[in-house]
């Protein structure tokens, strides 16, 4: 495969992570773990076992980096448990909608607390999605013991922790791909554990939770990062926007989801939103 074909394949498989999440049986915290602490082992497995150089890699990267590394584990780990929550709790369209949000809030911390330019283009597209997301809210009962919207909020909140991924990945720029992927996976492995400890997983599907591990953690993940070396980074960008659209025709076949026009609209103007902020950086 090309690169632009291993982006394409990453991110329609990234597609049906929530048909997935929802056939393991396990709350997003239980998912998350699996997929977290499964993937790191798998990714030792593939790079580590026997190989010197990459453990020495790990532990240069820790010892220079920890701060940034640690950080980095605690987003990933909390992104995922509040995006698979957001599965059970809403339509897989808005979890994933919504969640979309996350290149728009990354650009504004960006801006916030990294000195970064905003032109007056970029904040009204951040205010077009911004908008998008009030679209998606406005048919909801803005009540904490509604499980819609509950729902989208722990789908926002799980955009928020994403959106701080790629402003961290700024101080790791020289760490091996790899190596940042399974330190990421570790660290956050660690960080869920306790609550894993505490609350215990239930009764998981194992078949489910395997192709979570085995395909959307370790084959999508390493073929994506294999591709990002033959793809330029805001075509990638782009050719990402198959996941939040292959996961609503998903679980349209699969559980026969239909979203709402308010839905449709607002998450268009969403991924709008963020495409064009994509290709604005690009010129």
């Amino acid at each position: 495969m090309n690169g632009r074909i291993k982006i394409i394949v990453s991110m329609l498989i990234w597609g049906s992570v929530g048909i997935f999440a929802r056939f393991s049986n396990l709350s997003g915290l239980g998912v998350a773990f699996f997929r977290v602490s499964l993937g790191a082992l798998v990714l030792f497995l593939v790079f580590g076992a026997g190989k010197k150089t990459w453990i020495i890699n790990i532990r240069k990267s820790l010892k220079e980096k920890q701060k940034a590394l640690v950080a980095l584990g605690i987003a990933l780990a909390l992104n995922w448990v509040f995006l698979f929550t957001a599965f059970n709790y809403t339509t897989i369209a808005k979890a994933v909608l919504v969640y979309y949000l996350a290149p728009v809030i990354a650009t504004l911390i960006s801006w916030r607390f990294l000195g970064e330019r905003l032109t007056v283009k970029r904040w009204a597209l951040v205010g077009l999605a911004f908008f998008g997301l009030l679209l998606i809210m406005s048919g909801e009962e803005m009540n904490f013991n509604d499980r819609d919207f509950l729902g989208i909020i722990f789908a926002l909140t799980a955009a928020f922790f994403y959106a701080l991924i790629p402003n961290l990945g700024r101080f790791l720029r020289n760490v091996d791909s790899s190596v940042l992927t399974f330190l990421q996976l570790a660290i956050a492995s660690m960080v869920l554990a306790p609550f894993i400890v505490v609350s215990g997983v239930g009764n998981p599907v194992w078949w489910a939770v395997t192709v979570l591990v085995i395909v959307h953690t370790a084959f999508a993940l390493l073929i994506y990062m294999d591709g990002l070396k033959e793809v330029e980074v805001n075509e990638a960008a782009i050719l990402s926007y198959l996941d939040p659209l292959s996961a609503v025709v998903y679980a349209f076949i699969v559980f026969s989801e239909v979203p709402e026009l308010r839905t449709v609209i607002g998450g268009a103007l969403i991924l709008l939103a963020s495409l064009l902020d994509i290709w604005a950086r690009g010129s």
